[in-house]
Order: C-alpha cells, then sequence, then structure tokens
C-alpha cells in the first residue's frame, strides 16, 4: 500500500467516525420552524480600509499612482488615457478600433509573437475602450516586472496597425451589429442611449457605415494626437519596491514625447420628452424588451454615493423594489432592476425588465409607479439599512482585486473626483438616512422626464401602449417608421 492509499483510508475512517457521532449539547434545527416572512438582520458593515497610494508626474507629464501589496507576487500595470469615443469625430467605433489593434502586432513582432511572449510568462494584457478613456492592462507574476512593462511600453508606444488585422477586426465587428438586430437588448439599449443622450457624444453608437470608413491612417492619427504621456495615467498595483519601480517606470518611458492635448467638441444633449414610449417592432418577439431611462449626474457629482444607495433600494438585485413589484408580486417578469449609470461628463437612471407581451403596458405602469413612490415615500430604516450594508459590503470585497484597486485610483483623476473619495466612499453609503434617501431620490429620479424604449411586437402590444403614452415605431436600424 502505498503512502496516499494510507492516508486516503485514515482520512476516510476519520469522517466516517465523525458522521457516527454527536455532541450531545449541539442543538439541531428544525427547518419547518424557521420563520422565513421576517428577514434577518444584516450584519455590521466592515470598515472601509481603501489602500494608501503615491502620486509621482514625470517629466514627460505621465501621472504615476502606486500601490504596494505584498500579500501575492503579483504586479498590475494599467495605463488609462484621458480620451475615448468622445473624441471618435463622427467615425463611431474609432476609439475602440485604436483599443482593439493595440496588441496586434508591434515593432519587431507580430500579433502571434506578442501573444507566445505573455503566454510564456503566464502574464495577461487587456485593453478596452468606453466614451470617458481608454485603458491597456498587464498583469503578471512580480518577477516578470520587467518583461511586463517592456509588453506595455510596446503595445502602447510601437504599434503598426496591420492592415490585415484592421480588416480582420472590421469584418468580426460588422458580423457581430448584424447578430444585434436579432438581439433584444443590444436594440433596446441603442435605441434608449439615442432618447437619453442624442445623436452624438454618449448616444453614438457603431454602425456598418461608421465601421466601414475607418481606415488606418484614422488609427494612426488617432494614436498620434491622444496616446501621449500628459494625456495619461499609469496604475502600478502589487508586490514591488516603491522609489525603485518609480524610478524604473520612468527610465522605460523616459523616450515617450509629450505633446499638445486634444481637444474635446462642446457637448450638448437634447431635451427629453419625457412620459413617451418609443418601440423598435419584431414581429417575432415573444417577450417585450423593456427599458425605463432619464438624464442624471455625472460621476463627479458629490452625491453620486449617497444615490447609489437610494438606487439600490429602487432596482439593485433580488430585494430591489422593481423586482419585488415585478417578479414577486406581479408575475410579470423573471428578472426586473434600476442602475444608475454615470459618465464623466452625464448620466443615465435606467430601469429595465423583460416581459410577456400581454403585460408589456402594465409591467411599464409599474416601473412608473416605483420611480414616482421612491420619492414620495420615505424609506423604512430597515430597508435601507439592509442596503446600505449590501453596497459596503460589496465594495470592500471589491478591493481585493488589485486592478480594481488600479481602475478605482485612476477614476479620481478621468472622473475628476475628490481625492479621498473612495476612502470616504463608504461613510457616505453608510451615512444615508430615511430623510436624506427621499430627498435625493425626489432631488435626481424624475419619472416625468423619463422615456420608455421597447423592443416587442407591435401587432400585440402597440394598442395597449398607445392608449396610455404617445408611441413612435422604428424599424431594427433605428429609423421611424408607419406602424
Amino acid at each position: 500500500m502505498s503512502l496516499k492509499q494510507a492516508l486516503f483510508l485514515l482520512l476516510l475512517a476519520f469522517l466516517i467516525s465523525g458522521c457516527g457521532s454527536r455532541d450531545p449539547s449541539a442543538q439541531s434545527v428544525n427547518l419547518a420552524e424557521l420563520d422565513r416572512s421576517t428577514r434577518p438582520a444584516p450584519a455590521p458593515a466592515p470598515e472601509s480600509s481603501f489602500p494608501e497610494y503615491d502620486t509621482t508626474q514625470t517629466e514627460q507629464g505621465l501621472t504615476i499612482y502606486s500601490i504596494e501589496s505584498e500579500r501575492q507576487p503579483i504586479i498590475t500595470y494599467r495605463l488609462l488615457f484621458r480620451t475615448g469615443g468622445l473624441f471618435d469625430d463622427n467615425k463611431p467605433g474609432l476609439a475602440e478600433f485604436v483599443a482593439s489593434m493595440l496588441d496586434k502586432g508591434v515593432e519587431g513582432k507580430s500579433a502571434y509573437e506578442l501573444a507566445s511572449e505573455i503566454d510564456f510568462i503566464g502574464a495577461s494584457l487587456s485593453a478596452s475602450a468606453t466614451s470617458d478613456f481608454i485603458a491597456i492592462s498587464v498583469s503578471g507574476l512580480s518577477r516578470y516586472k520587467t518583461e511586463l512593462l517592456d509588453i506595455l511600453k510596446s503595445v502602447v508606444l510601437n504599434p503598426v496597425f496591420p492592415q490585415e488585422e484592421l480588416e480582420k477586426l472590421r469584418q468580426r465587428t460588422i458580423s457581430n451589429l448584424i447578430s444585434e438586430k436579432s438581439e433584444p437588448d443590444a436594440l433596446v439599449d441603442k435605441l434608449r442611449r439615442k432618447l437619453v443622450y442624442g445623436d452624438g457624444a454618449y448616444g453614438a453608437y457603431k454602425t456598418e457605415e461608421s465601421v466601414s470608413s475607418i481606415q488606418r491612417d484614422d488609427l494612426i492619427a488617432f494614436h498620434s494626437e491622444h496616446l501621449i504621456p500628459n494625456n495619461a495615467s499609469l496604475a502600478i498595483v502589487g508586490d514591488f519596491n516603491g522609489n525603485e519601480e518609480i524610478d524604473r517606470v520612468s527610465s522605460v518611458f523616459s523616450d515617450w514625447k509629450r505633446s499638445e492635448l486634444p481637444v474635446m467638441a462642446e457637448l450638448s444633449f437634447p431635451a427629453v420628452d419625457g412620459q413617451t414610449v418609443h418601440l423598435i417592432d419584431r414581429e417575432d418577439s415573444v417577450q417585450s424588451t423593456v427599458r425605463v431611462a432619464q438624464q442624471s449626474i455625472p460621476k463627479s457629482n458629490p452625491d453620486t454615493p449617497e444615490l447609489r444607495v437610494v438606487m439600490s433600494v429602487l432596482g439593485g438585485g433580488f430585494s430591489g423594489r422593481m423586482f419585488q413589484n415585478l417578479r414577486e408580486d406581479k408575475g410579470y417578469t423573471y428578472g426586473a432592476g434600476s442602475y444608475s449609470a454615470n459618465a464623466a461628463k452625464f448620466g443615465a437612471i435606467v430601469s429595465y425588465a423583460d416581459v410577456r407581451n400581454d403585460v408589456t403596458a402594465d409591467a411599464v405602469k409599474e416601473i412608473f409607479y416605483e420611480l414616482q413612490r421612491i420619492g414620495d415615500e420615505p424609506i423604512p430604516e430597515s430597508e435601507l439599512e439592509m442596503h446600505k450594508k449590501y453596497l459596503s459590503g460589496n465594495y470592500m470585497l471589491s478591493l481585493e482585486r488589485p486592478l480594481t484597486i488600479a481602475q478605482l485610483v485612476q477614476e479620481i483623476d478621468v472622473y475628476d473626483l475628490d481625492p479621498d473619495h473612495y476612502r470616504s466612499y463608504v461613510a457616505q453609503m453608510m451615512s444615508v438616512t430615511p430623510d436624506l434617501a427621499e430627498e435625493l431620490a425626489s432631488k435626481y429620479i424624475r419619472p416625468e422626464s423619463s422615456v420608455v424604449a421597447v423592443v416587442g411586437k407591435w401587432s400585440e402590444i402597440g394598442n395597449n401602449l398607445k392608449e396610455a403614452w404617445p408611441v413612435t415605431v422604428y424599424d431594427e436600424d433605428l429609423k421611424v417608421k408607419q406602424p
């Protein structure tokens, strides 16, 4: 008998003996006697402990945030540029294409060779673009920090944007856009953004035409004008020596030339014609995909943490009022909720549900009811406390991830937040009282200024919707049509 087999048998004998004996003092629980009508009291919220970080600025204008942690032998570099879809210059998708192409070949290395180098050291590389920024991150074991930083430098400073890779990306994107025409969630969110934000800025979205118009020269020009050190911040999180690492990073990027900052066109947003319904007609829809949305505050607004608590009560998960009303009480849907989307220059409050065709109008009425009620009636202390502690706990858990820490530190810069924003984040959420919650809800949640976007079957849901609200009907290309 091997040692492994012997140990296994000993463990098995121990488990069997444990199952056969029980502490006579231990109390058994009769599940049938449990009172499920009363929600258990939430546990105390954890203490906030956002990590300390140092800020350094290089001669080239690059801002470096360093957060040391020796808990794991891992290091993350995240480079963020204060640019994105807001600078697409009438070619929606341009910033996204630039981000997607950064790792598709650099000077001296093909996309395959670069990917092989990353895989060899067990690292990960990602790049993404939003309306407000482009972010590139690389993570791996701290003993490979030299290699990781060299990889980051290569993809940021020396991408070659191969024409063949651009064509592959273009075809994939066009195929995805065609597929999205049969995806209700994608369609309704495009329409929702158009209604709330307008045709430009945050409301713009990729089309087959805009994607076809993007050329390699556009990528090169965007990269040259926007991906510059004085338009960027670098967050370093993980296992490293602070001063030594700052000196090394500064040396690696010493030949990165600063340049004139890009200028963003002035933003304007439409006046929203509230209490109107906008329907994308899909005759094969077996249910209606619903969004109720309004304009809201940017992330820099000091009320953002407190408003998040109110939004959690309104539509956060299984305990949110939207879910409890539309799912638990009415049985209209499997899921419903609300959230606040806060960008750098603007925001939106969105409520959502997928409902049966025959209850579409009734579901919209219930969403409006909850939007109105949360500003008219004080939130019970117990309900408020549960959501505050849930949000605080989730926030503290998120700080276990180095990439999340990097993201939050850089948000302070890109969203123009108070330097202590995330240090006081939990305290701000926990400070919300029923009176303050009612005040914030009345101030920011405005059902009278909300629009309804729906993807559904006009022939089954149109008449009921028309009885309650003015209705505009669109095709799958978001062009107005006659029903």
